[in-house]
C-alpha cells in the first residue's frame, strides 16, 4: 500500500526535481523500502515518510489534507525520540520549497544540489589539439582516481573528497556499466595530455532509471579552459543519442561546471538538499 501512495504523492508530484523518465520508475523501488510508513488521522491516509532511527526523507502529503509542515513537526519530533542522541539526525532530499520550514527546525544542510536534463542529439565533438581521447579501461584507472582527486579539491562545491581507493572502485564500477552499453562504452572517455601522458580530463556514465547518468566529470584545473570539458560533454550527448531520448547528471550548487552545463543545453530545477539535526 505504501507504494502506491509514495509513487504517486511523492513521485509524480515532485517528478521534475528529478527530471525521470517515467515516475513509475519508483515502483521496483518502493517495493525495496523497509522503512516507509504511511501517516493516518481519523483512519484515513494523510501522509507517508521514509523514516527510522536518525534518518527521514521524502515526506508527502495525500489531499485533501494540505498541511505538510503540522505533520512534518509532528514526525520530527517523534524521530528525536525515536533517535540515537548521540548522533546526528539525516534529513535526506528536503526539496527547496520547504528549506525554509525545516531550518526553523534547526535543521542545517550538509549538502545540495540540482538535477540537469537535455535532450541527447547527433554532434561534433572534436578533441583539442595536443590531447588524445581513449576509452576507459583498467590502464587509466589510477589516472582517473588522482584526476577526481586534484579537480574536487580544487572545486569549493565539494565539501569533501574521497580516498584514491574510493575512486578507483568508482571507474571499476563505470566500467562494468559500459561492458555491454556501446552507448555508454562510447560517451565514457578519458582525456589524455600528449606532453605528460597524464590524465587530464574524464567523463564516466551509467545506466539510471533507464536513461544515462554522467557519473563523474573532471578536468584538471591545470588543463581548464582549453575545450576538454566541451569535447567530453559534446561527446557525452552525441553518443548517447544512439539509444537514448536524454541524459542526466546531479551537479552540487555552486559548481563551476554548471556553466559548461547550461553552455550544452542542460535544464536545472529546483535544489534538492541533505540536511542533518543536532538530536538534543
Amino acid at each position: 500500500m505504501f507504494s502506491k501512495y509514495y509513487i504517486i504523492y511523492h513521485g509524480q508530484k515532485y517528478a521534475n526535481y528529478y527530471f525521470r523518465k517515467s515516475s513509475s520508475l519508483l515502483l521496483e523501488k518502493a517495493k525495496l523500502i523497509d522503512a516507509g510508513y504511511l501517516i493516518l488521522k481519523d483512519e484515513q491516509v494523510v501522509g507517508g515518510v521514509l523514516l527510522k532511527p536518525n534518518y527521514m526523507a521524502d515526506l508527502f502529503i495525500v489531499p485533501p489534507y494540505n498541511d505538510y509542515e503540522f505533520i512534518c513537526d509532528k514526525v520530527i519530533k517523534y524521530l528525536k525520540k525515536i533517535s540515537d542522541k548521540d548522533k546526528n539526525i539525516l534529513i535526506q532530499e528536503v526539496l527547496e520549497e520547504y528549506l525554509p520550514f525545516y531550518e526553523s527546525k534547526g535543521c542545517t544542510i550538509f549538502e545540495d544540489g540540482f538535477w540537469m536534463t537535455r535532450p541527447t542529439e547527433p554532434m561534433e565533438a572534436t578533441v583539442p589539439e595536443n590531447y588524445d581521447a581513449k576509452a576507459i579501461s583498467e590502464e587509466y584507472k589510477e589516472g582517473i582516481a588522482e584526476l577526481l582527486i586534484a579537480a574536487y579539491s580544487a572545486n569549493p562545491a565539494f565539501k569533501s573528497v574521497d580516498s584514491k581507493e574510493s575512486y578507483m572502485e568508482h571507474v571499476d564500477s563505470a566500467i562494468k556499466y559500459c561492458k555491454d552499453n556501446i552507448a555508454l562504452y562510447n560517451s565514457s572517455r578519458v582525456v589524455i595530455c600528449r606532453d605528460t601522458n597524464k590524465v587530464v580530463g574524464s567523463c564516466l556514465h551509467m545506466e539510471f532509471e533507464e536513461l544515462p547518468l554522467i557519473m563523474s566529470f573532471a578536468v584538471s584545473p591545470e588543463h581548464q579552459g582549453k575545450g576538454i570539458g566541451s569535447y567530453l560533454i559534446k561527446n557525452s550527448i552525441n553518443c548517447t543519442s544512439t539509444i537514448y531520448p536524454a541524459t542526466r547528471l546531479f551537479v552540487y550548487s555552486n559548481n563551476s561546471a554548471i556553466k559548461i552545463y547550461e553552455h550544452m543545453g542542460f535544464i536545472k530545477n529546483k535544489t534538492i538538499n541533505d540536511m542533518y539535526l543536532v538530536n538534543d
